[in-house]
């Protein structure tokens, strides 16, 4: 009596899966085990409160600037969306100059220009690190709401007009079928968009590096400056970084399922 196709299948995918681990793993080894350079993992186990530091400080900082880039986005996609010209072109001319700078660049202009000023830096207490915490996630956060705003109004941009007609034929008002009608469909529509620039946000916090903040990315390089490390600093900054970025990666996939059509 022959496999039904649904057991047939799932063997098929158990190999081809067991094959794909075993040729990662089989390159992983030779990879390391051609490596010219010793394993000093003890030297890693010293400096580990370090490295655990700057870890933390990278996931408060990306913590921090999620909600505050998804703010700014929020705002920048309105003020393109208003019937005032003006604000219009100024919030269009604001996310087109952001979106062309690379984020080094922001950075630098951004806290040694405009956070440099007196009054500036006197709020924001750059004198401290708390203060440059707070300059470094402020930059950051403008610099993803500018990709932000554009994924949501291609999002919004999308749901056809005669959808939103239909919802106030029926009496629908304009809250009613922004809640009921558009956002729903924009959200299922860019969420993998979205989730791709969060990730990305993670990964950019490691550049406030070059302003002094001691996150995950400065812990690393002080580490292999400080105890002439090799390859294992590298290995626990990618480690460190996927910590962070797959339960976001996984989130939204389960967003994905959750408003997924069903037929």
């Amino acid at each position: 009596m022959s496999a039904r196709p649904g057991a047939q299948r799932l063997l098929l995918e158990a190999a081809v899966g067991l094959l794909l681990v075993t040729f990662v793993c089989a390159l992983f080894w030779w990879v390391f085990a051609n490596l010219d350079t010793a394993w000093e993992w003890s030297r890693a186990w010293d400096y580990r409160a370090h490295l655990l530091d700057g870890w933390g400080r990278t996931l408060w900082i990306s913590l921090l600037a999620l909600p505050g880039s998804c703010l700014v986005a929020g705002l920048l996609v309105a003020g393109s969306r208003t019937k005032l010209r003006t604000v219009s072109w100024f919030t269009r001319g604001f996310v087109e100059l952001v979106r062309g700078m690379p984020l080094l660049t922001l950075v630098l202009i951004g806290y040694y220009v405009v956070f440099a000023q007196k009054s500036v830096s006197e709020f924001f207490h750059l004198d401290g690190p708390e203060g440059k915490i707070a300059a470094g996630i402020a930059l950051l956060s403008i610099f993803t709401a500018a990709y932000l705003s554009e994924i949501l109004r291609g999002g919004l941009d999308s749901i056809p007009q005669g959808q939103i007609d239909s919802a106030r034929a029926v009496g629908f008002d304009r809250v009613q079928v922004f809640r009921y009608v558009i956002f729903p469909q924009a959200l299922r529509r860019v969420l993998p968009a979205l989730a791709g620039q969060f990730v990305t946000l993670v990964k950019d916090s490691s550049l406030l590096s070059v302003i002094g903040i001691m996150e995950f990315t400065y812990g690393a390089r002080t580490y292999n400056s400080a105890t002439y490390g090799g390859i294992e600093g590298f290995i626990m900054l990618g480690i460190g970084y996927l910590l962070i970025t797959l339960p976001i990666a996984g989130f939204a996939h389960w967003m994905e399922r959750r408003f997924r059509y069903t037929m």
